[in-house]
């Protein structure tokens, strides 16, 4: 197996600089371990001569020799080494398929969500609550995702990455069959939204960290086809919804996406596996030491700002397509449109930004995607104009997925990804909690306009990122320069 090194400096902030114009790569590591300590770690040497066994009743003996493949029970106090080896494929494959089905599931069913929101709307399921109210449901769903984001770092640290997508993902679960016995709204903001994703949240974001332990060279590309499972999955789930839907009434399709997740999620438990093991130690519930590095504040409010705006197109599609004049279905096919697109773009653009900087790629498919919001959407008034906006906008949203966590292990460092993720995603909750809310208000407030709200849809992910784009100059200020 072929592996790759990279060598984690202790201080600060680490620049090298080599060459000219695109063949010159910046790399920075902005977060310093707590500890240090020396040593290696070589897959290709594993126990047994297998580079893919790990046997947890050697597992000190084999941390000692330098090395590590760990399931991810936090089961030693041994702080990881500062240089790390990368197997850049293996049974790092392995990592990203379940990393991938996790995402199918979570991020996958809230893409689906437009189809259940026009559903309780136009078939009047819950009398006397229109959009603006049911528009909550879905929102609360996709915030919540993020809800237990700093709450994250403490409990991998006690228990590991395995335990806790578990317990996630039977919490999702059990959101979604407790709300197909709703008979309120409110109770959907329990229940479809706040239990499915924050569990949700649970089984999502630790399986975000794990693929970027087992590649270096070829890190965007495992980053975008662990994050294509969403994309995939709102393809795949929007439309199964919706036939779902028509042939045994939404309660039923509510408890079959139930059964389905656990199914899926179980049985790809196996394959998420770290490298670096969780550290077994004493920290605070919050680390907020965090903020005190610019890079990761950076990236903290570029998530607040561009998920203000990125699921609005998601979820209004579908009402944006009956108003004007398509039918049903045609909205669930934009957003399985949009989905399948967005899932291609991620593995697509993970390739593009190994090869060209993923400072550079994230803030271009940022700033394009906002910036098709309009171009395509406020002109979009047919068919052919909604199917344009969607795959343009769908190929630049897959960016901001797919990237974000990668640069993200490039500010904080590999060693402290799997605990900073959550507090880094947290700043993503109000985003996804406010954004298609406030955009639906909007609506309400312009008399079923959809103008100001396509407005605001596409400024605040443009904002962010400007906000990266200034990050990424003080870094190197020229722009034709890997980064």
């Amino acid at each position: 197996m072929a592996t790759t090194s990279a060598t984690t400096p202790l201080s600060n902030t680490s620049r090298n600089a080599t060459g000219n114009d695109l063949d010159e790569k910046i790399s920075i590591n902005t977060l310093a371990p707590e500890a240090t300590t020396t040593g290696s770690f070589d897959t290709t040497t594993a126990a047994g001569g297998n580079p893919l066994k790990t046997d947890m009743d050697e597992f000190p003996k084999d941390l000692e020799a330098g090395k590590v493949e760990h399931d991810g029970t936090a089961t030693t106090d041994v702080l990881p080494p500062t240089k790390l080896t990368f197997p850049d494929g293996g049974f790092g494959w392995l990592v990203v398929l379940g990393a991938f089905m996790i995402q199918f599931c979570g991020f996958g069913f809230n893409f689906s969500w437009g189809v259940y929101q026009e559903h309780y709307v136009n078939e009047n399921v819950f009398p006397g609550q229109g959009l603006t109210q049911i528009s909550w449901v879905g929102t609360i769903g996709a915030g919540s995702v993020f809800i237990t984001g700093p709450f994250q770092s403490s409990m991998i640290r006690r228990f590991g990455v395995r335990p806790i997508i578990a317990t996630g993902i039977v919490i999702s679960s059990c959101g979604l069959v407790l709300a197909s016995f709703a008979t309120r709204v409110w109770q959907l903001y329990l229940t479809q939204g706040l239990l499915f994703g924050m569990g949700a949240g649970m089984a999502i974001l630790p399986a975000l960290a794990v693929p970027v332990q087992w590649f270096d060279k070829r890190r965007g590309l495992a980053s975008g086809i662990s994050v294509a499972g969403s994309g995939i999955g709102g393809a795949a789930l929007a439309p199964l919804n919706r036939y779902l839907i028509s042939r045994v009434g939404y309660e039923w399709a509510l408890r079959i996406m139930a059964i389905m997740f656990i199914v899926v999620v179980f049985s790809v438990l196996p394959c998420i596996r770290t490298r670096v093991p969780p550290i077994k130690k004493g920290g605070p519930l919050f680390d907020v030491s965090l903020f005190r590095d610019r890079g990761f504040t950076t990236m903290y409010l570029m998530g607040v700002l561009v998920t203000f705006g990125y699921l609005t197109p998601v979820y209004l599609l579908p009402t944006y397509a009956v108003k004007y004049g398509m039918d049903k279905a045609t909205g669930a096919t934009l957003v399985g449109i949009f989905s399948g697109v967005n899932a291609a773009s991620r593995i697509i653009l993970g390739i593009a930004a190994d090869r060209y900087g993923r400072f550079n790629v994230l803030f271009t498919c940022t700033f394009l995607g906002g910036l098709s919001c309009f171009v395509f959407w406020l002109n979009a008034k047919t068919l052919a104009m909604c199917v344009l906006f969607v795959v343009f906008y769908g190929v630049n949203g897959g960016g901001f997925v797919s990237l974000f966590p990668v640069v993200a292990a490039e500010v904080v460092g590999v060693e402290r990804l799997a605990a900073a993720v959550g507090m880094l995603y947290s700043g993503n909750f109000f985003g996804n909690m406010l954004g298609t809310p406030i955009a639906s208000a909007i609506v309400a407030a312009s008399d079923g306009s959809y103008h100001w709200a396509i407005v605001f849809a596409g400024a605040v992910p443009m904002a962010g990122a400007f906000l990266l784009l200034a990050h990424r100059l003080s870094i190197e200020p020229r722009l034709f320069v890997k980064v």
